[in-house]
């Protein structure tokens, strides 16, 4: 679980269809992958914050745990 930077769209859309996770997620959609995306600290369901990033590209700083990139710092490009 190290550093690293990740750069990409941000969307929402349905995340793990047919299990118990199944939901709605923010995810993080880069060329090689696809991330559910939260922030360092906020909540793990409805953070405002992330919900905002929706239609965006992002380059984020964070780290990645499994199918999740834990966003600690990041920035809008074009």
């Amino acid at each position: 679980m190290s550093g690293v930077t990740l750069t990409g769209s941000v969307i929402k859309k349905l995340f793990a269809q047919g299990s118990k996770s199944e939901r709605q997620a923010v995810m993080l959609i880069t060329e090689k992958k696809e991330y559910v995306l939260r922030q360092d600290g906020g909540p793990v369901f409805g953070d405002e914050v992330i919900d905002g990033l929706v239609g965006k590209k992002i380059k984020g700083d964070g780290k990645v745990l499994g199918y999740t990139f834990i966003l600690s710092d990041w920035e809008e490009v074009e």
